[in-house]
């Protein structure tokens, strides 16, 4: 059945090929030259496990040795089909990890899903799995006892129920893997697919880039010795200096505004008209407080007078009332120092209030005269401002001048070189900053022009490259797809992998009790027919042990 073993860096075995033969083949040598280690390659690379040994003890243990191989080829039991199986190992930070398992048979790749997936088709291919195979076909040694004295599983492979005993825990890991359907759905539907759909989108955004600069390439190669290319980038030049010369114009025009906070000409205008109107405001109110102030002298001078005449003949009357004298001087009039006392404290009251008067009356002119100078401070400063206005609204005119001047230039050779680029079939903004930079990408020296012929050649070479990737992309992406709807299908069939593992139970158990049944009566038949004498009844065999 087996024919062929390969080992590499597998125990003992450094780089071992061994061939099998029809019939008996027999395996001498002496102790710990590694007998048992062909056994245990056989079963390793049959089920993936050695009974009793971890797989990271497996690997060769020598410096620097980390990968390991091994190889079988057999004649399938079932079938008669030739099967090979190869797997690959290695040990990462001393933990065992297989990189790859391959099956092949009769000669074609079986796409397998894993490990597990492999174990289940050797299964089918020899018919009998792991456990059963390591019971009845391969024994380790120290474990004769095990064999007379067999666990109720033990059993089981005997009676060849194992194999219902194992498809049932091989359901229940169909169960557990497809109870883990929907991560897996969720993450490939959520994640990975919307990634592959981004990376063949990206790889076509890339085609197509690759595709419009190779036919720029080619189109700028043709159009390079147009003799109407000179004179564009003469022109172009040519606008980016006018320009400049525009907006060192405009610039200036903004500084010199800004220097008295306006923005434009028209501000300047409303700012001198609202000055004028200001202007005008004050002069009428500073004509108003002059003629105040001239009202207000007038008043201060007349009642100075009455206080001065009053001031005069109240101190007349207190010297005749000092000296006794009882005529009056003015008139000769008797006047007894009752009355003269009563007309002196009547003038002095008078006096008071003259004086109050006229404090008052300088109180209110001193204040108009304050506000008046204050409008005259005013008045002064809006003419000297309306002035400088006048002066930048000259100097913004002749702005504006050379500005259309600058304006008109720009525009003949902006519809020059318009022109120009329709002629050529450019699809180029003539106001564009970096027209010059495009037009020189397109239009090269020739030594630049066989620099592009080289980048031509090496963009054809990429996007053959990228077509390949894109293909490829578009091909797992498909088979990402595929494997979606397969998950699909798989969630729906949970309920039934459960009830096939309930009936499967079941029918073990049944089927066990049937054949200790048929052993018993076998073995009661047997013993019979060693004695002519009936002394046995019945033969019971225990279940459970």
């Amino acid at each position: 059945m087996i024919e062929e073993l390969r080992l590499k860096n597998f125990e003992g075995f450094k780089d071992e090929k061994i061939t099998f033969t029809r019939g008996l083949n027999l395996i001498t040598g002496r102790n710990s030259v590694g007998k048992t280690t062909i056994l245990d390659a056989i079963v390793y690379t049959l089920y993936g496990n050695v009974p009793g040994i971890e797989n990271r003890l497996l690997v060769r243990r020598e410096k620097g040795v980390r990968d390991m191989e091994t190889y079988l080829r057999f004649r399938s039991p079932v079938n008669g089909s030739k099967v090979e199986i190869l797997r690959f190992a290695e040990l990462r930070r001393n933990r065992f990890a297989t990189k790859e398992a391959r099956l092949i048979i009769d000669g074609r790749e079986v796409q397998v899903e894993g490990l597990e997936d492999l174990r289940r088709r050797i299964t089918r291919l020899i018919g009998i799995g792991y456990r059963a195979f390591n019971w009845i076909i391969y024994s380790r040694q120290g474990r004769l006892n095990e064999i007379l004295e067999p666990r109720r599983e033990d059993m089981d492979a005997i009676l060849q129920i194992t194999l219902l005993r194992e498809i049932s825990e091989q359901l229940n890991m169909v169960i557990k893997d497809l109870k883990g359907t929907e991560s897996e759905y969720r993450i490939m539907k959520a994640q990975i697919i919307p990634l592959r759909e981004e990376r063949v989108e990206e790889l076509q955004r890339e085609v197509n880039e690759l595709n419009t600069e190779l036919e720029d390439l080619k189109s700028s190669l043709s159009r390079a010795e147009d003799p109407a290319v000179k004179r564009l980038l003469r022109k172009v030049r040519e606008l980016e200096e006018a320009k400049a010369m525009l907006l060192e114009a405009v610039n200036s025009k903004k500084s010199i505004l800004a220097r008295y906070g306006l923005k434009d000409i028209g501000s300047v205008k409303r700012e001198f008209e609202r000055l004028g109107e200001r202007l005008k405001a004050l002069e009428a109110n500073s004509k108003s407080i002059e003629e105040k102030i001239k009202k207000l002298r007038d008043k201060e001078t007349k009642v100075y007078g009455e206080l001065k005449v009053l001031e005069d003949s109240h101190k007349t009357r207190l010297e005749l009332k000092v000296k006794g004298v009882a005529k009056c001087p003015t008139c000769g009039q008797k006047i007894d120092e009752e009355t003269l006392s009563s007309i002196i404290e009547n003038e002095k009251l008078k006096i008071a209030d003259l004086t109050e008067r006229l404090k008052n009356m300088q109180s209110r002119r001193e204040k108009l005269e304050s506000e008046l100078e204050l409008i005259n401070r005013e008045i002064n400063e809006i003419h000297r401002r309306r002035e400088r206005l006048n002066m930048l609204m000259n100097s913004v005119s002749e702005y504006d001048v050379r500005i259309n001047e600058k304006k008109s230039i720009v525009n003949s050779i902006r519809l020059d070189i318009e022109g120009t680029l329709r002629r050529l079939g450019l699809d180029l903004d003539p106001d564009d900053p970096k027209l010059y930079e495009r037009l020189t990408e397109i239009f090269q020296a020739p030594r630049e022009i066989e620099e592009k012929r080289k980048r031509a050649k090496i963009l054809e070479e990429k996007l053959i490259e990228k077509l390949s990737e894109l293909e490829k992309a578009k091909s797992e992406l498909n088979k990402l797809k595929t494997r979606l709807r397969e998950l699909e299908r798989k969630s729906k069939v949970i309920s039934l992998a459960s009830n096939l593992r309930e009936r499967i139970s079941n029918f073990i158990k049944e089927r066990r009790d049937d054949l200790l049944r048929s052993i018993a009566l076998r073995a009661q038949t047997i013993f019979m027919s060693l004695t002519d004498q009936r002394i046995y009844t019945s033969f019971r065999i225990d279940p459970e042990n």
